[in-house]
């Protein structure tokens, strides 16, 4: 039986673009990256996302010495800032550079000590116990190389990592079936590297903070030993 036309150019097209992804180097990854959060969290006066604090973040530090913050995926700095106003001493880092320079702003007005990267997951350096608190608030499933080491690497001893975004359930929701973390894949991901205790894991519904609307999220909250 022969193929409809109209199947073999889907088909086309579909292998065409996945090999593109599969060519596309990590400096033109990087920049859609840049102009698509730059475009969402700057330019985009109707892009839906919370302007206050995360809930987990905020949760999680009440009541724990201020140290040595950093900021994964900052964006326009809203977690940076908060951390900055309970004072802690905060390192954020971006690709979106019109939204780093936006927290920039943000910080001088406040009176408050910001420093800040425009740097990629897989350029920074997160340094050798270096941190007290590290964040990685709806930043994506930790794809990036050999992160979990990295990680645990730059935290101090009892250093608390902190993690939030969405489920796969959520992503086949949207009608987009690879967006979001797989059950218990983050969580697995730590405990093979090893070297932490996990504070807080939950997969479960919540408001969330792109978006703004009820969605499966994982929550994770994680001590290095």
């Amino acid at each position: 039986m022969k193929t409809p036309k109209i199947t073999l150019i889907i088909l086309a097209l579909c292998l065409g673009a996945v090999s593109y992804a599969q060519t596309m180097s990590i400096e033109e990854r990087n920049e859609r990256i840049r102009q698509r959060w730059n475009r969402s969290l700057v330019d985009n006066d109707n892009y839906v996302f919370n302007k206050e604090a995360n809930n987990l973040l905020a949760t999680t530090i009440n009541g724990v010495d201020p140290g040595n913050a950093l900021v994964v995926a900052m964006g326009q700095g809203r977690n940076a800032l908060f951390l900055a106003k309970n004072g802690w001493k905060v390192t954020g880092f971006d690709l979106a550079d019109k939204a780093v320079a936006y927290a920039e702003e943000q910080a001088e007005k406040a009176g408050l000590e910001l420093t800040t990267k425009i740097e990629s997951f897989d350029t920074f350096d997160f340094g050798d116990g270096q941190w007290d608190l590290i964040t990685w608030l709806y930043g994506g499933c930790l794809w990036v190389d050999d992160i979990t080491a990295r990680l645990k690497k730059g935290l101090k001893p009892g250093g608390l990592f902190v993690f939030e975004f969405f489920h796969r359930e959520a992503g086949i929701g949207m009608g987009r079936p690879n967006f979001g973390c797989e059950a218990n894949a983050i969580k697995e991901m730590f405990e093979k590297e090893g070297g932490f205790e996990v504070l807080l894991y939950e997969e479960k519904d919540g408001i969330a903070d792109y978006g703004m609307d009820e969605q499966k999220l994982i929550y994770m909250v994680l001590s290095k030993k």
